[in-house]
């Protein structure tokens, strides 16, 4: 019999090569030739470990095809080529047979089964935890002998030095005396008070190559003091070899490794004065900077380099530049600012020069002028129609479930009043014959008889809405209760609490939703002192791009009005109608100005790519 046949294969690491998937595929159609099957597709992953399978696109694209149901078989080389992990392969195989598909191999040549699938997957997961075991414990006794187990740092080379049989040994190392100068410099230029961004933007004008060949950036001097990253917190510059400060482990629900700090009693020290680049005195002077800097952010609350103090905003990590296209973060009190220009970054894509868009904006400004286009979007073009319409369906259709739930208690009820009925009669009968009362009859005479009255009570309030108006005048009522008016004024409350006036917990809801809507915003330079051009891409734009530029400025802003409105109102600046009167009257005025220049702006439609189906510039 014929099968359908979805090939998969995949190789771990960047170090092989995709040969690897080319000669699986061979094999596996060979085999799929031999058995007169027909194969309908083929998936493969290159350079992912078999130990993650969320992140792997390949397997994922597997699983979606064979719910399909067009499959009878996916075909690999090896199990492990599914997975290193017990609970991934066997959630694997149980989907497979949901969807009425088989797993089969070259090498084994028959159908995988559950027995093979958990022994196979559980001796590979055992292989590599026994790999890593040996590879820390081996890298522990090299650095006890004084050699380098990772890339060399900044500063040093490998020294070339042979056994007696003329074969280099491995993992020893030595000052690079150009680079132990440029690691001199930077210590002396931090130590006399130069911050670690204009270090690396006059070691980039200097034309001086970064780490690895690259351009030097701030992280890179700066890096981690807990952690021991970053050439100001390297000891290997004072002469001492430091390792297994900190272990990875992988998070089991987003597939990421996670560093995690090892007692000082687990590190393994080496001390090498020949390798010393920095004296004491020096080193001394750069930590006491760093404390002073320390002690500063920790008093400030205004510097979000502070990790403490780092806010979630609306439209952090979706913002870019449109010169260079690095990201628009947090530079000064509220302010936002390309990095690569605060930074003095060298760009490829500016074929090494830095980015020259100085243009900062403020917070507020920047999400007044995009999320306040929210509400304008979800109001037109039958958005609000198609969503009004679920919901009154939904709520005709739990109006009428109560009607059938009524009925049920209405039979409850009747059932215990006719139980009622019974014991009653039982225990009369008891009593005409002379028998002793007994207290299990009115036990249960009283249980029944509270059943009873909760019945009744919730049967008089479901009776009592249901009499009130028939199915046409409940949906007469929701439709008066949802409308556009109303719906409006929802989602400006929503936006003022995503706004700063919410704990995350409440406010992250609400991001999410505005950021199904918007996707990224491009920030562009202007002449003088005008705002930043801005050109917001997503599904806002779509609907934004089609809409009258004038009148969606003026409802914008009417959105903008109420939700300032209410912002006073809650803050107790507006507690009279006279003060609200007066803020309405100074907002129409405005308005009145504003419109005469919203009847000159032009809107331009740009297709995007990918997710983003357009961009509107605001």
């Amino acid at each position: 019999m014929s099968k359908n046949v979805i090939i998969y294969a995949r190789y771990s690491t960047d170090r092989q090569h995709d040969v690897s998937i080319e000669t699986q595929i061979e094999l596996c159609k060979s085999f799929i030739c031999d058995r007169g099957w027909h194969l309908i597709a083929t998936f493969s992953d290159e350079a992912i470990s078999g130990t993650t399978y969320q992140r792997r696109p390949g397997i994922q694209q597997v699983l979606d095809r064979v719910k399909k149901r067009d499959a009878n078989v996916i075909l690999c080389v090896t199990v492990d080529r599914i997975s290193r992990d017990p609970e991934h392969g066997n959630g694997f195989l149980k989907r497979l047979r949901y969807s009425d598909c088989e797993l089969w191999t070259v090498h084994g040549g028959t159908k995988v089964t559950d027995i093979e699938m958990g022994l196979r997957v559980t001796l590979s997961h055992e292989l590599i935890d026994q790999i890593r075991y040996r590879t820390r414990e081996g890298m522990k006794t090299a650095v006890r002998k004084g050699k380098s187990t990772t890339c060399l740092a900044y500063g040093y080379k490998i020294k070339l030095e042979y056994d007696a049989k003329g074969e280099r040994i491995p993992g020893l190392r030595e000052i690079d005396e150009e680079q132990a100068k440029i690691v001199k410099l930077i210590f002396q230029r931090y130590a006399d008070g130069v911050s670690p961004r204009d270090i690396a933007v006059e070691l980039n004008q200097q034309g001086i190559t970064g780490p690895r060949g690259s351009t030097w950036r701030d992280t890179a001097i700066r890096g981690h003091v807990d952690r021991g990253t970053g050439i100001l917190n390297n000891e290997l510059y004072l002469g001492r070899a430091v390792w297994n400060r900190r272990e990875y482990r992988k998070n089991p629900d987003t597939e990421r490794r996670v560093a995690r700090h090892n007692e000082q009693a687990e590190w393994v020290v080496d001390e090498r004065p020949d390798l010393r680049i920095i004296s004491d005195e020096l080193w001394a002077r750069v930590k006491r900077r760093q404390s002073q800097v320390l002690e500063e952010f920790q008093r400030t609350t205004t510097n979000h380099l502070n990790r403490s103090h780092r806010a979630s905003y609306l439209l952090s990590g979706i913002l870019e530049c449109a010169e260079c296209g690095g990201p628009y973060a947090i530079m000064a009190k509220d302010r936002y600012g390309c990095t690569n220009h605060k930074k003095k970054v060298p760009v490829a894509e500016l074929d090494g020069a830095c980015c020259s868009n100085q243009k900062t904006i403020l917070r507020k400004e920047l999400e007044d002028r995009v999320i306040t286009c929210v509400p304008v979007a979800f109001l037109h073009f039958d958005a609000f129609e198609k969503i009004a319409d679920r919901v009154l369906k939904k709520q005709m259709a739990r109006h009428k479930a109560g009607v059938s739930t009524t009925a049920e208690f209405e039979a409850k009820l009747a059932q215990i009043k006719k139980d009622q009925q019974a014991i009653i009669a039982q225990i009369s009968q008891r009593a005409a014959e002379g028998r002793r009362p007994l207290s299990a009859l009115d036990d249960m005479l009283d249980k029944l008889e509270e059943q009873k009255e909760e019945l009744e009570n919730v049967l008089s309030r479901a009776n009592d809405d249901l009499t009130k108006m028939s199915d046409e005048d409940r949906l007469r009522q929701l439709r008066k209760e949802i409308n556009p008016e109303t719906v409006e004024t929802i989602i400006n409350t929503a936006i003022y609490l995503a706004r700063d006036h919410a704990d995350t917990a409440t406010k992250q809801p609400f991001i999410d939703i505005i950021r199904q809507l918007v996707q990224k915003v491009v920030i562009a330079s202007t002449p003088g002192r005008q705002p930043p051009a801005l050109e917001v891409h997503g599904r806002i734009a779509s609907i934004l791009a089609a809409m009258e530029a004038a009148q969606m400025m003026e409802t914008r802003f009417r959105s903008m009005v109420e939700q300032d409105v209410l912002a006073r109102e809650l803050s107790g600046e507006v507690d009279t109608e006279d003060k609200k009167q007066k803020l309405l009257a100074g907002y129409a005025e405005e308005l009145s100005r504003k419109q005469l220049e919203w009847q000159q702006i032009q809107v331009s439609v740009v297709a995007g790519a990918g997710f983003e189906p357009a961009a509107f510039r605001l």
